[in-house]
């Protein structure tokens, strides 16, 4: 005998789509953003679309120990800026590790050097000598504008920022982070890699007070491309085009060996594109706290968005967080930026 579904209340609440409060920038107004990253097969995909958005003028890359070891992860995000022809935009290495609990690595992903099988010429140039939350403090301090930081690893030099020069705070512009989930996570059922690698830090930068986009697995798990993209990329006629195809097929490759089809989630990408298109994701508002225990549920990004929770508790929604994306646009802006490259 078949028993019909029961209609009833729902399981969590569906946040509704709201205005966006993350800054984007235009052409004739680039906006100043600070990617922290740990390059990463994404990564890569998400530095090349900051050197190419006419609407984004990238001041610095600054690296943190997470898909790979810092020193990779540093490495790479030289050669990647050689690569597509933006040897001037300054990088530096910043934490090793987070700032309290275990060092957590993602190479059984992105491989041990953090960029597969690809091997990239090593760069002409060092990274510079303060360090990453020094160079990101000088240049909020520089800056004649308030800047947008974008990191796309784990947080833990954020928080370092955030601790370590208060002051600062009216020069971020926003956090546009590619971390989290409302829904499960990857690295456990509750949390994503990037909020399980560094908690503690995640739970200082949710809780200080700066405007925050939670650009989550909500939103990137629908951000994916699939093998039909390598035609698209190797028939342009740049060497970066190349490398990203090389990358993408990496991943593609590994996803088809773990039985999750040959396909990968460009998750770093979108909160990169998200700061140059005012239309490409679409955002709820919530209110996200990280939990930094050592539990089962340790990492995870608990989102809130009830009006009757949120009410009956007096509790203030504290972010956006990325629920929808167009799918076809961005696989299309990918093609575009590499067409763009060197």
């Amino acid at each position: 005998m078949s028993v019909s579904p029961q209609v009833g209340w729902p399981t969590f609440h569906h946040a509704e789509i709201t205005p966006r409060t993350a800054p984007v920038g235009t052409a004739a107004h680039p906006l100043p953003v600070i990617i922290d990253s740990d390059p990463g097969l994404d990564d890569a995909l998400a530095i090349a679309c900051a050197v190419v958005a006419p609407e984004l003028k990238l001041l610095a890359v600054t690296s943190v120990g997470g898909n790979a070891d810092v020193h990779h992860c540093t490495e790479n995000a030289l050669r990647l800026l050689e690569l597509y022809g933006a040897p001037d935009v300054p990088v530096a290495e910043g934490a090793v590790g987070p700032l309290a609990g275990p060092l957590e690595r993602a190479t059984e992903v992105h491989g041990e050097g953090g960029l597969g099988n690809t091997n990239l010429p090593k760069a002409a140039r060092k990274a510079e000598p303060e360090g990453a939350v020094a160079l990101m403090a000088r240049l909020l301090t520089e800056s004649s504008e308030p800047v947008a930081l974008i990191p796309i690893g784990p947080l833990t030099n954020i928080a370092l920022l955030i601790r370590s020069f208060p002051h600062l705070a009216p020069k971020i512009s926003h956090i546009c982070l590619m971390g989290g989930s409302v829904g499960e996570g990857n690295s456990s059922a509750s949390a994503e890699f990037n909020i399980y690698a560094d908690p503690t830090a995640a739970e200082i930068v949710f809780n200080s007070g700066l405007p925050i986009t939670m650009i989550g697995l909500d939103v990137t798990h629908h951000a994916v491309l699939d093998r039909t993209i390598l035609d698209r990329l190797l028939q342009l006629p740049g060497k970066s085009a190349k490398v990203a195809a090389e990358l993408l097929k990496f991943s593609f490759d590994r996803s088809a060996a773990w039985g999750q089809g040959e396909r990968m989630a460009i998750h770093d990408a979108v909160a990169v594109l998200h700061l140059a298109s005012p239309d490409l994701v679409g955002v709820a508002r919530y209110r996200v706290v990280v939990d930094a225990t050592a539990g089962p549920a340790r990492g995870r990004t608990i989102g809130d968005a009830s009006p009757y929770r949120l009410k009956r508790d007096k509790l203030e929604t504290n972010c956006d967080v990325g629920l929808t994306i167009d799918s076809t646009r961005f696989a299309n802006a990918i093609v575009d930026v590499f067409a763009k490259l060197p």
